[in-house]
């Protein structure tokens, strides 16, 4: 009997900036879930509109649209579209909580976000697969800081209670220093050891500053009952590479 395989997507949307460039990006490769990070809610029902997915939200804090602190303020977070029935829908905060997040207001710096990993159960085929995803503390220079270390400790706390996952997102973190290296000292680093950044500098703020630096910041990582395969990272999405994998259970 053939293995049921699941597609998935994840990408950092950078808010309103790649919205048309997202939306194109996923009618093309039409997974069965897509994991966005940096996206407001309005903008989710959009692309779940116009792609005829499902759509589950996470809020970090109501944000401002267009400079992020000024009025109108809308939900702003992470979230997950989905070709599949989205079942048992969980938000799991390490850093703030559900009960007060629907009036929380981003303050200005990218450290004054909650903080979850929105997971749910998807069904195809016989396989049963749970899927998850984050926007990881951010710190100035990817070097880990002590609230990063305390977010840390508070999502493997998470992620323990949850028997087998996939967890993706951006962790705002490289590999080879101390947050990504612990996490992965944990779980199993899909990424290709041949990707050395996920950073989409053609795309990014900063540009030919980042050009050759080593930032993968963005992860695709697994428990030992699920493998990923045919494994890549798409440029021209974001100013975060898309990452494509294709997951299947052992």
């Amino acid at each position: 009997m053939a293995q049921d395989t699941l597609k998935l997507v994840s990408i950092n949307i950078e808010m309103k900036e790649r919205v048309d460039l997202v939306r194109a990006f996923l009618e093309e490769e039409q997974p069965d879930v897509a994991c966005l990070q940096e996206v407001y809610e309005e903008d989710l029902h959009y692309l779940a509109e116009k792609l005829g997915m499902n759509a589950a939200f996470g809020q970090m804090a109501l944000m401002g649209s267009e400079n992020g602190i000024e009025p109108p303020l809308v939900p702003f977070g992470v979230a997950m579209l989905s070709r599949l029935p989205v079942q048992d829908l969980r938000r799991a905060y390490y850093l703030g909580n559900e009960n007060d997040v629907k009036e929380y207001a981003f303050k200005g710096h990218p450290g004054d976000f909650y903080r979850l990993f929105l997971h749910a159960n998807f069904q195809k085929g016989d396989s049963s697969f749970t899927i998850g995803t984050t926007h990881f503390t951010w710190t100035p220079d990817g070097e880990a800081d002590d609230l990063q270390r305390k977010d840390l400790k508070n999502l493997l706390a998470v992620l323990k209670d949850i028997p087998e996952v996939v967890c993706c997102g951006d962790f705002n973190a490289p590999r080879g220093r101390e947050i990504f290296d612990t996490i992965a000292s944990y779980y199993k680093d899909n990424i290709p050891s041949r990707y050395t950044t996920s950073i989409d500098v053609d795309l990014h703020r900063a540009g030919d500053k980042l050009r050759g630096a080593p930032l993968m910041v963005d992860g695709l990582f697994t428990t030992p009952a699920y493998q990923c395969l045919n494994i890549r990272l798409q440029e021209g999405v974001s100013d975060h590479m898309a990452i494509v994998a294709e997951i299947s259970k052992i």
